[in-house]
This record gives structure tokens, sequence and C-alpha cells, in this order.
């Protein structure tokens, strides 16, 4: 995702302490990692991280909602 080459410790540490999303595709070729990832990781946290972003569109909809709310709940409390 940085477009150059970055220390495994850094992967493990992306988001909330989780490793980023595309660990198993970046690391697989050095060495065992989706062994490592289910030795180190629960699998609730396993599937937190490899769960994919939701689209942007989504994600600004959804906060353009949650802002409109917002502002309805200010404007019927004042």
């Amino acid at each position: 995702m940085l477009g150059h080459a970055v220390p495994f410790r850094y992967c493990r540490r992306v988001t909330d302490d989780l490793p980023c999303r595309n660990i198993l595709d970046c690391w697989f070729e050095r060495f065992d990692v989706a062994a490592f990832v289910q030795q180190h990781y629960t699998a609730e946290q396993i599937r937190r991280f490899l769960t994919p972003p939701k689209p942007k569109m989504a994600s600004l909809v959804e906060f353009i909602e949650r802002a409109k709310a917002a502002r309805n709940q200010s404007d019927q409390s004042g």
C-alpha cells in the first residue's frame, strides 16, 4: 500500500494495533505469514483486519446521514 519496502513490524500495527489487510499478500513469499497470523491473532481480530473497507462513496453517504441526524437533534433540542 505504501509503494516501498517496509519492515514486517510496521505491517503488524497499521490500524488499532491490527495488521494491514494486505499482510498475507505482501509477506507470503518470505515466510508462512498465514501461520503467524493464526498464532498471534484471534479469529475476531483476523476477521476485522481482513474485511475490506467500505467503498468511499458508502462511507461518505454514512457521514452525511450522521451529520444530518446530529443537526436535526440540535435543531429539536434548541
